[in-house]
């Protein structure tokens, strides 16, 4: 990465990082998560460059942490981040006047089942590869109550097959099936403890996640948690059905369609058409009022399938992909796909990061999309 200094003759004022939509964005966020960082909501130019939506701006000069008195110039820091980074830079010598908000570093949790955790391993592995620190929470944590004085934003990975699975998971026999360390299994307890794994969060963890996202928390669903929302009615206005028998899609590359493309969401995304991998999640239904909340959809059919094999392409045909529902003080993201597949679609990371980096910085309520005549919408 390089770091270009401001016109020759001129102080720089703040850098401008552009998102060109790598994911070592986050990275670079948490890693300054003493300096206070912006992003730009409109793209401007500096010089004959482009600095598109979401690119970072952060002042030169950085006021000190307590208890030093004084300001304190935080450049060199701020330099070799970007740089071990792989990102560029320009040195600016006045502030941008476009609009902007702050990029807050959210407290972040990631919600695990004990019954299925693969999926939620991978999505802990690209958190901590790209160092998007999180806490590893369960039932007992859930159960307990008051989330929101924890955290800012709660993912829920993608793992069982439906909301009454996520919800109530390995299923009670009458015996409490422990989870701890003892001379016998000395391993085991080291990311988290159990009495008994069995029985799920049930109702009353689904109410503190209601409780959590009134109360202005983003909750995040991947593929097959987003059955959970609206299943259990945190998305009143949501449906989640199932595919025929006859779909059968074991994991193809297909086209989606970005809805809303200035959505904090598709920072760093420069075509309103990507590719991302289909992850068997809910076909989602939402109501003609709800249309805004559709932020992306699957265009479905033959032709929009990329790579890999999908029986029943038509099934997909205009449903919504991604869908951001405003609920109480907070909202609910819903990813209908994976962007977050093990170690491999990359370039779906991007979307899962911004909800982090922008969730407090989501617009009451998008664009509305054209009216769909197909199954959908």
């Amino acid at each position: 990465g390089t770091v270009a200094p401001a016109a020759a003759g001129t102080t720089v004022t703040a850098y401008v990082i552009p998102n060109t939509g790598s994911n070592a964005m986050i990275t670079l966020r948490y890693r300054l998560r003493d300096f206070g960082v912006k992003a730009n909501e409109a793209a401007f130019t500096v010089g004959d460059r482009e600095m598109p939506a979401g690119s970072f701006i952060i002042a030169a000069t950085q006021p000190a942490k307590p208890p030093a008195k004084v300001a304190t110039d935080g450049t060199p820091a701020l330099t070799k981040a970007i740089e071990t980074l792989g990102l560029d830079a320009v040195g600016v010598d006045a502030m941008p006047t476009v609009a902007m908000h702050d990029v807050d570093v959210p407290r972040v949790a990631i919600y695990s089942t004990w019954g299925n955790t693969q999926e939620v391993g991978w999505v802990r592995h690209a958190f901590d590869q790209f160092e998007t620190p999180f806490d590893l929470i369960y039932k007992e944590r859930v159960r307990k109550g008051n989330l929101r004085a924890n955290y800012d934003v709660i993912v829920i990975p993608n793992q069982g097959r439906s909301g009454k699975g996520l919800v109530y998971d390995v299923e009670s026999k009458g015996k409490p099936i422990a989870y701890k360390k003892d001379p016998r299994y000395p391993t085991l307890g080291m990311y988290g403890e159990s009495d008994d794994i069995t029985g799920g969060m049930g109702l009353e963890g689904v109410v503190e996640f209601q409780k959590f996202v009134n109360d202005g928390g983003v909750l995040v669903t991947l593929a097959t948690a987003s059955f959970m929302p609206a299943e259990f009615g945190l998305t009143r206005t949501i449906n989640a059905a199932r595919p025929t028998p006859q779909f059968y899609a074991p994991g193809p590359i297909i086209e989606a369609e970005i809805v809303n493309t200035s959505h904090p969401i598709f920072y760093g995304y420069t075509s309103k058409k990507i590719s991302v991998r289909y992850g068997n999640g809910p076909l989602l239904q939402v109501p003609a009022a709800s249309s805004s909340q559709v932020l992306m959809r699957y265009p479905g059919g033959d032709a929009s399938v990329l790579s890999g094999l999908m029986k029943g392409a038509n099934e997909i045909r205009n449903r919504p992909a991604i869908v951001d529902v405003p609920t109480g003080k907070g909202r609910i993201v819903m990813f209908a796909g994976n962007p977050c597949y093990r170690w491999q679609n990359h370039g779906e990371f991007g979307m899962l990061f911004n909800t982090l980096l922008h969730w407090n910085d989501m617009p009451a309520a998008a664009a509305a999309p054209a009216p769909a005549t197909q199954a959908g919408q």
